[in-house]
């Protein structure tokens, strides 16, 4: 059947079909175990110490603050999307049967399936993240930033740049409502780990092997270290412009970065890279590489 710019119904389902097989691969992997894994290293790194500072004030936080805090977090800008990318090692499979697959299924129908299919780990992944910040908790509902993140600095001032503060940073909670920060959080960590991720997609079929992995770790390690410096040079790289605080100073409304750019800079990448994925499939013989 020849390839068109149109998708018909019997592509959809053949689409849906792939999304479908490879998430419940992904999903019943024993390797899915480590998310276990990430989750004690959140408690202990991030919730853990913010339950305390919240019991030291004398009061306790709203549900959403620790994943807030999990999702602007610094010092899990790396790990965090690095267990991610484990889950993700295998993928694309180019190889074996893979080669029948992709002649059977036709190359637009599976490139478009793996695409869906990675959305559908991410929004897992980060639904995971999400109800486990809010399950250990301990916290209450609420649709404001509590009263022990806000105060705390004040009341303690010698703890004001501690790294337990500096978890949900003034520039933070000053500057972006708790709500908004919510969802903003949790678009700019999917478009982070969907860009990781369609690096290792375009690389690994150009290339095949695990230059893919390799290169997206690199990408990723780059941002990271840039992230903290204070040029520019730091908003080339996608992890930057994942870290919301990253974008305000303490006081003042005008960001030091308007967000709105982030959110072009991630559509553009991502959107980048699908076509790069379409162009490198298009022509891509298999190989015992692959």
């Amino acid at each position: 059947m020849k390839e068109s710019g149109a998708i018909s119904v019997h592509e959809l389902r053949k689409i849906w079909g792939v999304a479908r097989t490879e998430y419940v691969n992904w999903i019943t992997d024993p390797r899915i175990i480590i998310l276990g894994v990430l989750m004690i290293f959140i408690k202990t790194l991030v919730i853990d110490p913010l339950a305390a500072r919240a019991d030291k004030f004398g009061d306790t936080m709203i549900i959403f603050e620790p994943y807030i805090a999990v999702g602007n977090s610094s010092a899990l800008l790396l790990f965090m999307p690095l267990v991610f990318l484990i889950l993700l090692a295998d993928y694309p499979r180019l190889g074996g049967n893979s080669m029948f697959f992709i002649s059977r299924t036709g190359k637009k129908s599976w490139l478009c399936g793996q695409i869906l299919f990675l959305i559908m780990a991410i929004t897992t992944f980060i639904a995971v993240i999400f109800s486990a910040s809010i399950l250990f908790s301990g916290g209450h509902f609420g649709t404001e930033w509590s009263e022990a993140v806000r105060k705390y600095a004040a009341r303690f001032p010698d703890e004001a740049f501690s790294f337990d503060s500096l978890l949900l940073p003034p520039n933070l909670y000053n500057q972006i409502p708790m709500i908004t920060a919510v969802w903003q959080t949790s678009v700019l960590l999917g478009a982070y780990l969907l860009a990781l991720s369609l690096i290792i997609y375009l690389v690994k079929i150009l290339y095949g092997g695990p230059a893919g992995l390799a290169a997206a770790v690199a990408v990723m390690a780059l941002g990271t270290v840039t992230a903290n410096l204070s040029g520019g040079i730091r908003w080339a790289f996608p992890a930057a412009n994942t870290i919301l605080w990253y974008h305000y100073t303490n006081i003042f409304s005008d960001p030091i970065y308007p967000l709105w750019a982030s959110f072009l800079y991630f559509g553009a990448l991502i959107a980048a890279l699908t076509i790069g994925c379409f162009i490198a499939l298009k022509k891509l013989k298999f190989t015992e590489n692959h």
